[in-house]
């Protein structure tokens, strides 16, 4: 019998130079940041929801130079699927924010390795390894990082109160009508200015 994988403590070196797969599902509740991040109005249920993902390492042998010995490069590909509820920023109502993200990551020794990674390549993040890997960590900062700087419904249900009334929210007074309209102050300066 497999012993079940912790999500917490995975040897990510030895999961890559393996050629390793994994996929499931993890709970909302299962991801504090994520739980934070979720909308105070959204649904009972969202603490329950899952996003699904699949983690796949692979190793990929490569020569600086020809002649130059073979570096064993290890790579992890992350896709994570599911949604999360946030607020609209226009409406103000929760919604489901739709999340679909692939992500390959190569995975140096240290955190000084992943620092001092070429920056030129945007097809793959460098990240630093362990033993104890978190991956349930990795996972929630991909979704952290796929949310939307301002989330809004693609088509609001309503319109929120205070773009109907005004910021404050009192309502906005109604325009004077045409005729009831004060003549303005500066017409009687124009008046006497036309007459020197």
């Amino acid at each position: 019998m497999t012993q079940p994988i912790d999500l917490r403590a995975l040897d990510l070196f030895a999961f890559c130079r393996k050629s390793e797969s994994l996929s499931g599902d993890v709970a909302v509740r299962d991801l504090p940041r994520i739980l934070a991040e979720t909308a105070a109005q959204a649904p009972a249920s969202a603490p329950e929801e899952t996003l699904a993902y699949t983690a796949t390492g692979f190793v990929r042998e490569e020569a600086a130079e020809p002649g130059a010995p073979v570096a064993r490069r290890l790579f992890l590909d992350v896709t994570i699927k599911g949604r999360m509820w946030l607020d609209c920023q226009r409406c103000l109502a929760p919604y489901a924010e739709p999340i679909d993200t692939a992500t390959r990551f190569e995975v140096v020794e240290s955190e000084e390795a992943a620092d001092a990674a070429p920056m030129d390549d945007d097809e793959v993040d460098v990240i630093a390894g362990s033993k104890r890997f978190s991956l349930l960590e990795l996972i929630e900062d991909e979704v952290l990082l796929a949310l939307p700087v301002a989330p809004k419904h693609d088509a609001c249900p309503s319109v929120h109160e205070s773009l109907v009334t005004g910021t404050d929210g009192e309502a906005q007074p109604e325009a004077e009508p045409e005729e009831e309209k004060r003549p303005s102050p500066f017409a009687a300066l124009a008046g006497l200015k036309n007459k020197h």
